[in-house]
């Protein structure tokens, strides 16, 4: 989940104390060849409809009070513009504060919120639905043997992968380390266990590549069916002991 940032704001601009526009004969004026520009037609127009809201016909304003209702026209669409910029800011940083800055996908924070929604949706609709941990379990290693700009690429290697093999809808999101966590909507124990197989296996099948060297890539998981009433710290919990116990029943294979 990549976040495309948003042009800079504007520059906050002082109301009332410089025209935006020529007052008074500016207004539905021409060009020199005759010809009205789209700018002034609008302001034109928009002019029209303010002398018709208040009950003032066209002809009994004023030079003074064209340019001065020209002026605020202007000023109101700058504001508008503005506000505009700053609302598309916002949105941009706030999915900037949820997304992990490694992988690209939702941070611890935001998987917990998202895991929580889920469990509410889950206990309204009586739908079966699972948590999966997945783990790097050799990113240590990796670490060690090429540095951890290495491991970084190989955290943001596999949450492609993860990404690209669950279903739209679905929340992902990096939990830990070496951790992911994925709330599979819909899908019982069963499935999902398939579901974390098949990605462990894509992992395996497609090594990382750094410097030159193909490093191969491991992962150990567990899944966690949703209980009704089930909070997301205990949801986690159960999903990370399954995780490990995974991991150690593979160790001693």
């Amino acid at each position: 989940m990549k976040v495309e940032e948003p042009p800079p704001i504007q520059q906050p601009r002082q109301v009332g104390t410089e025209r935006s526009v020529p007052p008074a004969d500016a207004t539905g004026g021409s060009r020199d060849d005759g010809r009205s520009s789209p700018d002034e037609r609008e302001v034109h127009e928009e002019l029209q409809d303010v002398a018709a809201v208040h009950g003032v016909a066209e002809d009994d304003l004023t030079p003074n009070i064209r340019g001065a209702m020209v002026g605020l026209i202007a000023e109101v669409a700058s504001l508008r513009e503005e506000l505009d910029q700053s609302h598309n800011r916002l949105e941009y940083l706030t999915a900037l504060a949820d997304q992990d800055s490694v992988s690209q996908l939702l941070n611890r924070r935001a998987f917990v919120r998202e895991l929580t929604r889920a469990l509410s949706i889950a206990n309204r609709r009586n739908t079966n639905s699972s948590l999966v941990f997945l783990e790097v379990e050799n990113l240590k290693s990796v670490n060690i043997r090429f540095g951890l700009s290495a491991g970084d690429a190989a955290i943001e290697h596999v949450g492609s992968i993860i990404q690209s093999n669950v279903p739209e809808g679905n929340v992902i999101g990096r939990v830990g380390g070496a951790e992911f966590g994925v709330v599979l909507i819909g899908e019982p124990q069963d499935l999902a266990e398939e579901r974390a197989q098949v990605l462990a296996d894509v992992v395996s099948d497609r090594p990382v590549v750094w410097s030159g060297h193909e490093v191969a890539l491991s992962l150990v998981w567990g899944v966690h069916f949703l209980q009704d009433g089930e909070d997301a710290g205990a949801a986690m919990n159960a999903a990370d002991r399954r995780m490990r116990a995974f991991g150690q029943a593979e160790s001693d294979d």
